[in-house]
C-alpha cells in the first residue's frame, strides 16, 4: 500500500503577505519588502519575478521626477532611512518624505490604471528570520505568528 507525504508543519514555517497595489500603502509595503521578494526569485518563485518586473515597469511608467526617482532608489533600493537619504542628497528629511510620498502615489496610480489589484507573496520563515535584525524578527513573529517578544530594541520615530 502506498503513502502520501504531507508537510503538516509548512504553515508554521511560512506566511503569505498580500499587497494591495491600488493604493499608496500597498505600494509602500511592496517597495519596503522588494529585497525579500527578490530573494524568493532565487528559490524558483516565478510569481516573485513577475511582481518585481511589474514594479520596475510601474516605476518607469510613473513619470517620476529625477529627484523622486533618486529618493526611491535610496530609500527602497538601498534601504536607507529618509534621514540618511536626505544627508546623501543634501536636502532636508522633510523634502525626502514629501518626494517619496509623491513618488509612491504616482506608482500606485499606474497600478490603478492597470487595474492590478492585490498580489500575494509567500515567504519561508526558516529562510527569512535569520536575515532579519532583532526588531524585524520580533515584528515578524508578532504579526504573523501572534508571538510577543520582549526586546531591548527601541523604535525610531519619524
Amino acid at each position: 500500500m502506498g503513502h502520501v507525504k504531507i508537510d503538516i508543519a509548512k504553515s508554521d514555517r511560512s506566511y503569505a503577505v498580500k499587497y494591495a497595489l491600488n493604493d499608496a500603502a500597498g505600494v509602500r509595503s511592496l517597495l519596503r519588502d522588494r529585497h525579500r521578494i527578490s530573494s524568493a526569485r532565487f528559490r524558483g518563485d516565478t510569481a516573485a519575478s513577475d511582481i518585481l518586473i511589474d514594479l520596475h515597469s510601474a516605476i518607469n511608467s510613473a513619470c517620476l521626477t529625477d529627484a523622486q526617482m533618486e529618493v526611491v532608489a535610496w530609500v527602497s533600493g538601498r534601504d536607507l532611512t529618509q534621514k540618511q537619504a536626505a544627508t546623501v542628497m543634501k536636502i532636508t528629511q522633510q523634502a525626502v518624505a514629501k518626494m517619496y510620498d509623491a513618488a509612491v502615489e504616482k506608482i500606485a496610480e499606474v497600478y490603478r490604471r492597470w487595474d492590478y489589484g492585490d498580489v500575494e507573496v509567500e515567504y519561508d520563515a526558516a529562510n527569512l528570520i535569520p536575515l532579519l535584525n532583532e526588531q524585524e524578527s520580533a515584528e515578524f513573529l508578532r504579526i504573523h505568528k501572534g508571538i510577543e517578544i520582549e526586546g531591548e530594541y527601541t523604535e525610531e520615530c519619524a
